[in-house]
């Protein structure tokens, strides 16, 4: 299952990307969030870019999902967000990754940062597969339509940094 979204922002790409590269970022978002259990496993520049790694054990709701993904997901495992940001054309791009303990599903896609004016446009490309037969796919498409809900949260919470914390 493939899922694209864009957003605008009111910064421009410089901004942008000072933002989803730096500490602080994150730092505010897990606070919002009352996550206090994670770690930075790295942060920092590498090459002309930069790579980002961070891992935060959760509780998988199992009562919430449905009874088919049930035997696939366990009860609690460490969810791993990894982003390489690079420069591209007309702004920047990262190759990001998701992964869920041993879950059989692979999240992974692109993140594009493009300047718009005195704006930002931010096109994210997610695709989600299963290496399993025949329940793979259902369990794509749930993965899928939560990611889809994430990645508005996302949206929701960037434009909140940059109205509270950035432009102060």
């Amino acid at each position: 299952m493939d899922v694209t979204a864009e957003r605008r922002y009111p910064v421009n790409v410089e901004e942008l990307y000072g933002i989803l590269t730096s500490r602080a970022f994150f730092e505010q978002r897990y606070q919002w969030g009352k996550v206090d259990d994670y770690r930075f496993e790295v942060f920092e520049p590498a090459g002309d870019g930069f790579h980002i790694r961070i891992v935060q054990p959760i509780e998988i709701r199992l009562d919430k999902v449905p009874a088919f993904a049930r035997k696939l997901l366990p009860s609690e495992a460490e969810l791993t967000t990894e982003f390489h940001w690079r420069p591209a054309t007309g702004g920047y791009q990262a190759d990001y990754r998701f992964q869920l303990g041993n879950v059989p599903v692979k999240v992974s896609g692109t993140m594009t940062l493009l300047a718009d004016g005195d704006q930002s446009r931010q096109i994210t490309r997610v695709a989600v597969h299963s290496s399993l037969p025949l329940v793979g796919r259902k369990l794509e498409r749930l993965i899928g339509e939560r990611f889809d809900k994430a990645l508005e949260g996302d949206y929701r919470h960037t434009l909140r940094y940059i109205e509270e914390v950035h432009q102060q």
